[in-house]
């Protein structure tokens, strides 16, 4: 278990929070890049960002990750890298609905017409330039995620109802974000949050 105490983004604030989650995704989404054909889920980056930096968030993935991964695919333009948020994708392989909005703004043309085919292709070139091993041929992009599930429609999540609550009974009250007195060192090289000691276990 790591040594570094727990910052709450709410403390640290919006933009701080945001700046080094998008470090570290990109640090995760950089290692898996050098595996042919790897990806990782939401649920999974937005965890490993918050136990890297320990900054933490009780708001859902959802309201904070795509901008997270916006940061990342900035990063990859002034780089001319490719988009390395492609990586990220639902349980079904699926990319966020942002995707496609987010490649036009920064890369300009055309919105792209099936976000989830760019996005395989855009993997392919992530492999080739960050060093994975290819098969013999070069590669080629991972399975549709339509071979893996539909997309879900509009219509078919509005159709979805919740349980009624029993009469007599009140929602449970929101949890407040805590906040943390003591606001954690930043490596300089890595921005990650440093431990007691004061070195860096990723840079030392």
């Amino acid at each position: 278990m790591s040594e570094v105490p727990w910052t709450e983004a709410a403390t640290l604030g919006r933009e701080d929070a945001h700046a080094t989650w998008a470090l570290a995704a990109r640090m995760r989404l950089e290692e898996l890049a050098g595996t042919y054909h790897a990806t990782i889920t939401s649920a999974e980056l937005a965890e490993w960002v918050q136990e890297r930096s320990r900054i933490r968030t009780r708001q859902q993935p959802r309201h904070w990750l795509g901008d997270v991964l916006y940061r990342t695919m900035q990063d990859n333009v002034d780089r001319r890298e490719p988009f390395l948020a492609s990586l990220c994708v639902d349980q079904s392989g699926r990319v966020a609905s942002g995707y496609a909005g987010r490649v036009q703004f920064l890369r300009g043309g055309a919105e792209p017409a099936d976000p989830d085919a760019h996005a395989a292709s855009e993997r392919l070139d992530c492999y080739r330039w960050f060093g994975a091993t290819l098969p013999e041929g070069g590669g080629e992009p991972g399975p549709m995620p339509s071979a893996v599930a539909p997309r879900r429609t509009t219509s078919a999540a509005a159709g979805r109802s919740r349980a009624p609550r029993p009469a007599g009974t009140r929602a449970a009250p929101t949890p407040r974000v805590a906040k943390t007195d003591v606001m954690p060192k930043i490596c300089d090289r890595c921005f990650m949050a440093l431990p007691a000691s004061g070195q860096c276990d990723n840079c030392d």
